[in-house]
């Protein structure tokens, strides 16, 4: 008998009336039970049960007390606030709850409740964390396509963008027509991806914890590889935002003074964390303060630095030093990769400007060097680059404040 009543509760959509059932079976009236939701850490009814009850406040109150002492009994409004009822409750695994209501059972029964307890609780757990997943998973799939859709727009007005720039036939009303429609759609893409981007990623996080549980973890290697590229498109949005905020006058800066030193050994350290193909060396590194907005700082070493390393994809190291330059600190970036042609050396801080021949090889937008090179313009200095058929060498120039 108590076994065909526990198999009635196996099934979500007529749980309730099963409860109704085992209720009977120990002299009550219903049975509600309750299980602690892994996301807000608060107890709920179990998936299948009623998920509002009136007056939570006393509900409330009488689930701690029944954690805290194990078993307890009192009175409980149900199925309404009008409807007072004599109530036990027994505490169970997993902080879970059973709550008998309408009846007055003895210990022997409470007994037989608690012991099945664990075997329902399980059920109802298990029950909850795929639904949890599945409701994440479809939310993810479709900020997903949103965000890829968004993504591949951009993609398509940076490529036809850079085919009015270099034909010189286009006249200049044209072209600032274009620019301003550009910056208009560039900010909106920017903050739409943005809000897609950060839910895909909250919920990528919640399932990784969810899969690296599975002692089998088939899937985790799947979600890491969803997570690296959320980050690669966080990084692109993060970077159109920059541009029209520089565009639109709106960039901030935080000046502060700081041993460029420290800051250079910082961000090689950081880098090099994620990266395995190549070696970042730090040849020379002076002692220098210098008036800086230190993210921003860290933001234009770490494109140089990301560069090289793009850039270079047959070399295995990178170069990074500094040293003094009439007043000024001056931080190179060294690499030995496909270089730069020299008639081309004096554009690639332009925005949106790409070198046609490495276009079709590496990904990219053309503006990293621009945000870079306009964030050191801010702090009194200039960025310039030198290249040939050995490599590329980036450095940018700022005052000294004190050495």
């Amino acid at each position: 008998m108590m076994l065909k009543l526990i198999s009635g509760l196996s099934e979500s959509a007529g749980r309730m009336h099963a409860a109704a059932q085992l209720a009977a079976y120990f002299g009550c009236s219903d049975l509600i039970i309750f299980i602690k939701d892994p996301e807000i850490m608060t107890l709920l009814p179990a998936p299948g049960f009623p998920q509002t009850i009136p007056n939570g406040e006393a509900w409330y109150s009488f689930l701690n007390n029944t954690l805290k002492d194990g078993r307890y009994r009192d009175t409980l409004p149900f199925p309404d606030t009008a409807s007072i009822q004599s109530a036990v409750g027994i505490s169970g695994p997993y902080h879970s709850v059973a709550v008998l209501l309408g009846g007055n059972p003895v210990d022997a029964d409470l007994l037989i409740l608690k012991e099945i307890l664990p075997i329902v609780v399980s059920l109802f757990i298990k029950e909850q964390e795929f639904m949890s997943a599945q409701i994440r998973t479809t939310l993810a799939e479709k900020t997903a396509a949103k965000a890829e859709k968004l993504a591949t727009t951009i993609d398509l007005i940076r490529v036809h963008l850079n085919d009015a720039l270099i034909k010189q036939e286009k006249d200049q009303k044209a072209i600032e027509d274009l620019m301003k429609k550009k910056d208009e759609f560039m900010d909106m893409a920017s903050h739409e991806l943005k809000t897609p981007l950060t839910s895909m990623k909250a919920y990528l996080q919640i399932l990784q914890k969810m899969i690296a549980k599975d002692v089998n973890g088939s899937a985790l290697h799947f979600v890491e590889n969803a997570n690296i590229q959320v980050d690669k498109l966080t990084d692109l949005v993060n970077d159109l935002l920059d541009v029209s905020k520089i565009q639109a006058g709106q960039m901030l800066y935080n000046f502060t003074e700081l041993d460029i030193n420290g800051l250079i050994n910082e961000v090689v350290s950081q880098v090099q964390v994620g990266v395995s193909t190549h070696k970042l060396i730090v040849e020379n590194n002076i002692h220098a303060i210098i008036k800086s907005d230190r993210h921003r700082l860290e933001q234009v070493i770490g494109n140089f630095l990301s560069n090289a390393i793009k850039y270079s994809p047959d070399a295995d190291k990178v170069l990074i030093k500094s040293t003094f330059v009439d007043g000024n600190v001056r931080v190179m970036v060294k690499d030995f990769g496909i270089g730069i042609p020299a008639e081309m050396q004096a554009l690639v801080f332009d925005r949106f400007y790409r070198v046609q021949s490495s276009s079709q090889n590496f990904s990219g937008l053309g503006i990293g060097l621009y945000i870079s090179a306009e964030i050191i313009k801010r702090h009194g200095g200039h960025v310039g680059v030198s290249s040939d058929k050995n490599g590329t060498e980036f450095y940018f120039e700022i005052p000294v404040i004190n050495s």
